[in-house]
């Protein structure tokens, strides 16, 4: 991150206070920092009792959490390390920003990015001295970087000077220099004073030092840049930081330790940036397609190997790469390493001038990551912009942080990184970083006023080297600025269930299969709908509402789209014509069933009854029969639908239905079944006979069983049957109705006139 002087370094160390735990637990900004939470769904729906496929054992997780769950930020400790150790300090204009950038260009080329090296420029001259040891390990990295002078030599990479190093003190007086000076590299106290330093050198060259390195002997500073009275044409001589002369020191405290120096002055040089592109599927030429981008910073400050300031957001940036490159997106997906950033934000600058204003349209957001990853206690994760406000690439993270859990997002306002050119031409942007940021006090807030922050002691230092690296913030970066980059190159698609009669279905859940197995995608919220992201696939949807299963089959998810499902919460209709309800048959007698089901809807999976559809009905048993019908369709609703019919006997009467008898006389009813059906066929408690007015025929008492003569009853002969019924001598004068119930449930009547 660039320095400011509205914002100067405070070098001191705080104490500390809780661990890396309490980023965790970070409670959401209020409106004063300008946080932005997100919105809730208060649509009312028809809430649907969901059963089925969500949370089911070998369902694959949704593409949010499934990105997420591979970002591993040790391969971004790789990057971090190639960058900050193998190469070093990569300031501006120098050869090491450029193979800064070729390194993460080949990295990008590996995952399928085409590739773009930027040239710029030109930059300030640079003057630099690379410190390396032959015989030690140097603390902090095998590559010093020193700032050389420009009143000495500059010997060029094919002329180095290497040599033992002695230490020298001040180098006031012949008194503070070793008795062999003479070959040696001289280490000596930097001062603030320019007599001091130019009387320390030209006793060095009087005492035959070849080299000479001006080294803060406390604190913990960055190289020194300075010249001298007295120029010095035939030794290079480096200002190093404070860092430098401690491990000097330490190093000789061990034993004789040999350092080899080349110092180079690059005049006017060019800086570089490196831009990945992935095209989408969709768009080959990269004309149309959105596009989502990620950046940082390639190169540090003077004699910074630049870990954290910026090794950390390039680390980050290529692992977000390397997994979404397993993904075939919709969206043009940019990675961008700058140069420059320290001196002004110039490569950004120099890349977003090259933007047209088609292509800056097409811009969903670029996510600037520097220092992403720094194990400074006081350090928090914020998301800057230029003016404290939040925008769509804010809220993203925002978003997903709560999808992972992480509510340790603040944002507030600060420019001073490379977002800072994309917010100038309205791409919306934000600077993520780990830092002690301290927001304005309230009335304030952080749109108009912005606030404070400190650093961490190895900001902009040669002491910005591995140790000043967390993996496991760097991990939360990932998940969480990485989450949301994922988001937004993914393909938004709105889900949603209804029911056959258009009523929104909440809590429905959705699975999609693109060809690699069921995913659970979520639940549908009280609008029925679910927002979801896909990459450029083609899926089969699936809900399960009670029971009732709606799909749409086949969807190719190609860009931004809705996929609607309907569930089918009708059931199937069953048109039953015989047997009628009530349906009175004579035993034997020959029917056939007809009835049929039909579904508008899913389409019917089956209808079935006792017999199938056209054959014979059963009417070989006399009495009452259920006959029912049974539907389903193909969305798993149920119908059915029952009716009773009658099978009765054959019956012939062979008595009137009013007849004249004699009171205790026996009066013969006599009827015909069509053939003999054994003595069994009246129904229990039958026959009966009732008291009746004998004008209207309106009963008058209650109905009581009938007696026979003797024990004669029911009788069967010639044909037919005959009960015999005693009639009642008290009954003369009066009417009476008989009853004879069947079996089969039939009932006939007669009445008789008692004389």
């Amino acid at each position: 991150m660039r320095s400011s002087f509205d914002h100067p370094r405070r070098l001191r160390r705080l104490a500390v206070v809780g661990g890396l735990a309490a980023t965790l637990t970070l409670g959401t900004v209020s409106a004063a920092v300008g946080g932005v939470p997100a919105q809730g769904s208060s649509d009312a729906g028809l809430t649907a009792t969901a059963t089925g496929a969500t949370g089911a054992t070998g369902a694959l997780k949704d593409y949010d959490q499934e990105i997420v769950d591979r970002f591993d930020s040790a391969n971004s400790v790789g990057h971090i390390r190639r960058l900050a150790v193998n190469i070093g300090p990569r300031l501006n204009g120098t050869p090491q920003e450029r193979e800064g950038a070729e390194y993460i260009g080949g990295v990008l080329k590996s995952y399928g990015f085409d590739v773009t090296l930027q040239s710029w420029g030109p930059v300030s001259t640079k003057s630099v001295a690379k410190v390396t040891s032959p015989n030690a390990d140097l603390p902090g990295g095998p590559n010093w970087q020193m700032a050389a002078s420009t009143s000495a030599k500059f010997t060029g990479n094919d002329a180095a000077v290497e040599g033992r190093v002695v230490y020298a003190r001040t180098g006031q007086s012949a008194a503070d220099f070793p008795a062999d000076t003479a070959g040696k590299i001289v280490l000596m106290d930097y001062s603030t004073t320019a007599s001091v330093r130019n009387t320390a050198v030209v006793n060095a060259v009087s005492q035959g030092a070849i080299a000479v390195i001006l080294a803060h002997p406390a604190g913990n500073n960055a190289p020194p840049s300075f010249t001298l009275t007295t120029a010095q044409p035939n030794i290079p001589v480096m200002g190093g930081g404070s860092a430098h002369h401690t491990w000097i020191k330490d190093l000789l405290d061990k034993g004789p330790l040999t350092l080899r120096i080349t110092t180079n002055q690059y005049v006017n040089p060019m800086g570089t940036n490196v831009i990945g592109i992935r095209r989408a599927v969709g768009d080959p030429d990269g004309t149309k397609a959105p596009i989502v981008m990620v950046g940082a910073h390639i190169d540090s400050v003077l004699g910074a190997p630049g870990a954290h300031d910026d090794a950390s957001g390039n680390g980050v940036s290529l692992e977000i790469a390397r997994v979404l490159s397993q993904y075939p997106l919709d969206k043009e997906l940019r990675i961008g390493g700058f140069g420059g950033e320290e001196g002004g934000l110039l490569g950004a600058k120099a890349y977003v001038n090259t933007l047209t204003a088609a292509e800056r349209a097409r811009f969903v957001g670029e996510w600037q990551m520097d220092m992403v990853g720094t194990p400074y206690e006081p350090a928090r994760l914020w998301a800057l912009t230029p003016n404290g406000q939040s925008n769509h690439v804010v809220q993203e993270a925002y978003n997903a942080g709560a999808r992972v859990g992480f509510d340790g997002l603040r944002n507030c306002r600060l420019g001073q990184s490379d977002h800072q050119a994309f917010f100038d031409v309205g791409i919306p942007s934000s600077l993520f970083i780990w830092l002690d940021y301290r927001p304005p006090t309230p009335p304030a807030v952080c749109g108009p006023t912005g606030g404070t922050y400190v650093t961490e002691p190895q900001y902009h230092r040669p002491t910005d080297t591995m140790d000043n690296i967390s993996p496991e913030r760097l991990q939360i970066t990932l998940d969480v600025v990485g989450g949301a980059v994922a988001h937004n190159a993914l393909n938004a698609v709105t889900v949603s269930a209804v029911s056959d009669g258009g009523r929104p279905l909440a809590g429905a859940p959705v699975r999609a299969d693109c060809g690699n197995g069921p995913r659970d995608l979520g639940a549908t919220g009280a609008d029925g709908r679910l927002q979801a992201v896909l990459p450029h696939t083609t899926c089969d949807f699936t809900t399960t509402v009670d029971g009732r299963v709606a799909n749409e089959r086949g969807v190719s998810i190609a860009g931004d789209q809705a996929v609607k499902m309907t569930v089918d919460l009708t059931k199937p209709t069953i048109s039953l014509t015989t047997p009628a309800d009530g349906a009175v048959f004579t035993l034997g007698t020959a029917a056939t069933a007809s009835y049929r089901c039909d579904d508008d809807l899913a389409g019917v999976a089956t209808c079935a009854s006792t017999v199938p559809d056209g054959s014979a009905l059963d009417t070989s048993a006399v009495g009452f029969h259920e006959f029912t019908v049974n539907a389903t369709d193909k969305a798993g609703n149920a119908a059915d639908k029952k009716v009773t019919y009658q099978v009765v006997y054959p019956w012939k009467a062979h008595f009137p239905e009013t007849m004249d008898g004699k009171a205790g006389s026996a009066v013969p009813i006599k009827f015909g079944l069509g053939g003999d059906r054994g003595l069994d066929v009246i129904a229990d408690g039958y026959p009966v006979s009732q008291p009746v007015a004998c004008d209207s025929g309106k009963a008058t008492g209650t109905a009581e069983p009938t007696v026979g003569p003797g024990n004669s009853k029911l009788g069967y002969g010639d044909g037919r049957y005959n009960y015999v019924w005693k009639t009642d001598k008290r009954w003369s004068g009066t009417c009476r109705t008989f009853e004879l119930k069947l079996d089969d449930g039939s009932s006939h009547f007669t009445t008789i006139n008692l004389k």
